[in-house]
């Protein structure tokens, strides 16, 4: 038996059973999608660089963990990466293909890639929706009722929501006087999930504890 397995670090075989499952998924995801009126789309695995960069939505931590490269057109070439979030290049294809349409309602189911240390997963999988030019409440609820409907089928109930604004946090963390440095670095670990971040700036301001708990664990002000 080999000591160290030829597959790449953080790379992983799906076996028959594993398979099973993930159709399983997919056949889920895809059914509710279908039924709510998405229409399903796949983008390259390879897009380039500043398509990330410039939409700004990219915390610098995921940024720092791309797979980029140099794709070479003779002596010039473009830095272009594996896409490591399948929301931006499905924003691109809207732009780029589906613009003139009033509302889009788009699904997709696409493996990102993202660097990580030792042996946690560098290829993962994203089950996204997409529900451009809706502007009111009920688009929100819509998606919210899907992701809720396609959990329980999964057997995953019963199930939790919880909102993110990132423009209430930006404003929070604006409110209380951070440095700009500071503001981008905690709400760069926030947006990866690192909510310790959270302990750490109460810690520091001790006032910012109601309205942090308020966005977060969704107790009143005067708990």
């Amino acid at each position: 038996m080999l000591e160290e397995s030829p597959r790449c670090r953080g790379m992983r075989d799906l076996l028959p059973a594993d398979m099973a499952r993930f159709r399983r998924v997919e056949e889920v995801f895809r059914t509710a999608c279908l039924a709510w009126g998405y229409q399903e789309v796949r983008t390259p695995t390879i897009e380039h660089l500043h398509l990330f960069t410039a939409a700004g939505t990219l915390s610098p931590q995921m940024l720092g963990r791309v797979y980029s490269f140099l794709d070479w057109d003779g002596w010039s070439g473009e830095r272009v990466v594996l896409r490591p979030d399948a929301t931006i290049p499905t924003a691109r294809l809207f732009v780029e293909h589906l613009q003139r349409e009033k509302l889009a309602k788009l699904f997709y189911i696409q493996n990102v890639f993202r660097f990580a240390e030792g042996d946690e997963p560098r290829e993962g999988w994203q089950c996204g929706v997409e529900l451009i030019g809706d502007t009111q409440p009920r688009g929100e609820v819509e998606l919210i009722l899907l992701a809720c409907q396609t959990l329980e089928r999964l057997g995953l109930g019963p199930v939790e929501v919880r909102l993110f604004h990132p423009g209430i946090v930006r404003s929070v963390l604006a409110q209380a006087g951070l440095e700009r440095a500071d503001q981008v670095r905690v709400y760069d670990r926030i947006l990866d999930g690192d909510l310790t971040a959270l302990a750490e700036l109460e810690e520091r301001l001790p006032s910012l504890g109601a309205p942090l708990r308020l966005l977060f664990e969704g107790e009143g002000a005067g708990s």
